[in-house]
């Protein structure tokens, strides 16, 4: 792989095994991942506005947001590549801000169109509404919130030279340039982990769990690998609960990534499939894997790197390498490292795993399962029970009388005012906090709003349901930042 730059953004390339067009990736090390509540939908805005400027062309073109990164592609000869990028570092530089609020709204009618959502949960039960927790709450609605000056700001912080890789699949073409505004990589620190190993209910339709491994371990790959084929073979062909197993790979910091494995289920068999994710991780964490196993999984991966676009797996994970400081291994030494890998070694990495391990499956499916060292695996709600917990002391703010009358007793609940939020309370007596320093977002919703708390729940807080419900709504409004507010009208 070669590597030099053009106009201070780094150019990664390699030539394709045989002759063709010539392929370009423009990458920034920018996605979902580094917006906020309040900005979700920025990086999908400035992608539209470039490619709404880009024009008719007689090549391959396109474009992707996704978790860690925004890319623009294009495949042609190499003057096709050259005007193709400089237009887009161009529009990057002097973005249309006027075409901001149509295209929004044009983005509102496509939909979010964000990748890998319901393996995503398990983050969202992890880090709640921040970071790569922010995936799962992505919705169509949210574009209409972008304003010019929020599309300025993002593009000035992530959309630059010293965030950008420039990829190719050949020599750079003769008088490429890349005129992006000047600018350094972000800083990004990673979300706190707000839950022990567990399992939770999250709003899905799918059975997913969530491990944790180094960014510089190939032995992950093994394990996670192995572990897919054996959850596979269980759930499709001997079980026939789940016709889809897929892994999927986020970045938590340049030393973690965060892996998840997720079932899409055939019935109501969400339990089933959560039990056989777990046991499967068990019992290879406990026997290892078949030296077999291990060997099949490097001549898949042999298999990969010598297929026609093989060269461009290699240029991803440079790409990945280069944006986040994540160590880079090339061909020849990764599968050295694939090959020497012992049973014992996946056997090590999934026991270390599995310490923080989140299993996540739909409401109404309750699990018992065990860990490693056969204590119970806890489930982490961010409900209290009320057997298990004293009611919140504070000021209570109850139905009304006339409303209390005409409601079911299962349907009833109050609200508690504390000095350091909200508390939700259910008919049950179970109860759900709102800490004013962990809202995400509030939403105006006509007199009532909706709350995104830090746990990553959407909470409805009604106040003509409650007595003296006003004085509820103007407490949260005071006590939450106005630039954490908005209406749900457009």
């Amino acid at each position: 792989m070669q590597r030099t730059s053009a106009d201070g953004v780094t150019v990664l390339w390699t030539s394709a095994p045989t002759p063709g067009p010539l392929t370009a990736q423009l990458s920034f090390g920018t996605g979902v991942r580094d917006e906020t509540a309040p900005t979700m939908g920025v990086t999908r805005v400035i992608e539209a506005l470039v490619m709404s400027t880009t024009g008719s062309r007689l090549h391959e073109f396109t474009s992707a947001v996704d978790t860690e990164t925004t890319s623009f592609h294009a495949k042609g000869t190499p003057q096709d590549i050259t005007d193709f990028l400089h237009t887009v570092c161009a529009v990057l530089s002097e973005l249309p801000l006027h075409r901001t609020e149509h295209t929004a709204r044009l983005l509102g009618i496509h939909g979010a169109r964000i990748p890998q959502h319901q393996a995503a949960e398990p983050l969202s039960a992890r880090y709640g509404p921040h970071a790569t927790g922010l995936v799962t709450h992505h919705h169509p609605a949210m574009y209409h919130h972008i304003t010019p000056d929020t599309v300025a700001a993002h593009a000035a912080a992530h959309f630059t030279r010293g965030n950008a890789v420039l990829a190719l699949d050949g020599p750079p073409p003769p008088g490429l340039t890349l005129p992006l505004p000047d600018g350094p990589p972000p800083r990004r620190t990673a979300p706190p982990n707000r839950t022990p190993a567990s399992w939770q209910h999250r709003p899905v339709t799918t059975a997913s769990l969530l491990l944790t491994s180094g960014t510089g371990d190939p032995t992950a790959d093994a394990a996670h690998h192995i572990l897919r084929r054996r959850v596979e073979h269980t759930a499709r062909d001997l079980r026939g609960i789940s016709d889809h197993v897929t892994t999927h790979r986020f970045i938590r910091d340049r030393l973690t990534f965060d892996r998840v494995l997720l079932l899409d289920l055939l019935d109501d068999s969400a339990a089933t499939a959560a039990e056989i994710l777990w046991h499967e991780t068990l019992r290879l964490t406990r026997e290892g894997p078949a030296q077999d196993e291990l060997d099949a999984f490097t001549a898949h991966h042999r298999a990969t790197l010598n297929r026609t676009n093989g060269h461009w797996h290699s240029l991803e994970r440079a790409i990945t390498a280069e944006h986040f400081g994540i160590p880079h291994l090339d061909d020849r030494t990764l599968l050295e490292r694939y090959a020497a890998i012992t049973p014992h070694d996946v056997s090590t990495h999934l026991e270390r795993a599995l310490t923080d391990a989140v299993l996540v499956v739909p409401h109404q499916v309750f699990l018992q399962l065990r860990t490693l060292q056969a204590t119970p695996l806890p489930n982490s709600d961010c409900w209290r029970l009320a057997d298990q917990h004293p009611p919140t002391p504070g000021t209570h703010f109850r139905m009304h009388r006339l409303r209390r009358a005409r409601t079911p007793r299962h349907e009833q609940g109050s609200y508690v005012l504390t000095p350091w939020g909200l508390v939700t309370r259910d008919a049950n007596g179970d109860e759900h906090d709102i800490r004013f320093d962990q809202v995400a977002l509030l939403t105006h919703d006509g007199p009532g709003r909706i709350v995104l708390t830090g746990c990553g729940c959407d909470m409805h807080v009604h106040p003509h349901q409650v007595a003296r419900g006003d004085r509820l709504v103007a407490t949260l409004d005071a006590a939450v930042p106005a630039h954490l507010a908005r209406t749900t009208t457009p």
